[in-house]
């Protein structure tokens, strides 16, 4: 298939062409691998996800907040950033994806963040540190999970502080911008 796009200066347009293999002087051949989907696989409704080849998004679901959450605790505190799936198949595997404000104020504390699943720790990282001021950025979390279930899963952000005079914050603003958005996304892919 070729992208073509049309411009005018009334309207701009992109509608796809196809290009016959042979026309490109190509042999069309199956490679040991490739996916086909079976015509059979097609209804009135779409495409059945059970037709769909491994690596295929099958479902996308996104939460977000506007709810800063802040603790001086050294245990890990639950935060407003969460969002559940169920998995259509318990081969799938559902990436994870958090995007979020971070903070640590006063002195010399950093802030750790936890995702987990359920109560299940999935991994943990550093996101700020502060050595005496204030430190504040912008934090990305991404893992590919198994969960192994067509049960609802749900996915959190947790954090905490490694030193109690320290407060640490997810989805935190700063520069006057208070309150931003964070997010977490979650995609079923096809296993």
């Amino acid at each position: 298939m070729l992208l073509c796009s049309k411009h005018t200066e009334q309207a701009s347009a992109l509608f796809v062409k196809p290009i016959q293999p042979t026309r490109l002087g190509l042999k069309r051949r199956q490679r040991s691998g490739d996916s086909i989907m079976a015509l059979s696989k097609i209804t009135n409704a779409g495409v059945a996800t059970s037709g769909l080849p491994t690596g295929s998004v099958l479902q996308v679901i996104q939460g977000s907040t506007t709810t800063p959450s802040d603790t001086t605790s050294t245990s890990f505190q639950d935060s407003n950033i969460t969002a559940s799936i169920t998995p259509t198949s318990a081969s799938s595997k559902i990436l994870v994806i958090a995007d979020f404000g971070s903070g640590a104020t006063n002195s010399q504390g950093g802030c750790i963040v936890n995702l987990v699943r359920g109560s299940t720790q999935l991994f943990y990282r550093g996101v700020a540190y502060s050595d005496g001021g204030s430190s504040t950025g912008s934090s990305t979390l991404c893992h590919l999970d198994s969960p192994a279930t067509t049960s609802s899963v749900t996915y959190k952000v947790q954090f905490l502080t490694q030193n109690t005079n320290s407060t640490v914050a997810v989805n935190s603003g700063f520069g006057g911008y208070m309150n931003p958005t964070a997010h977490m996304t979650l995609m079923e892919i096809a296993g």
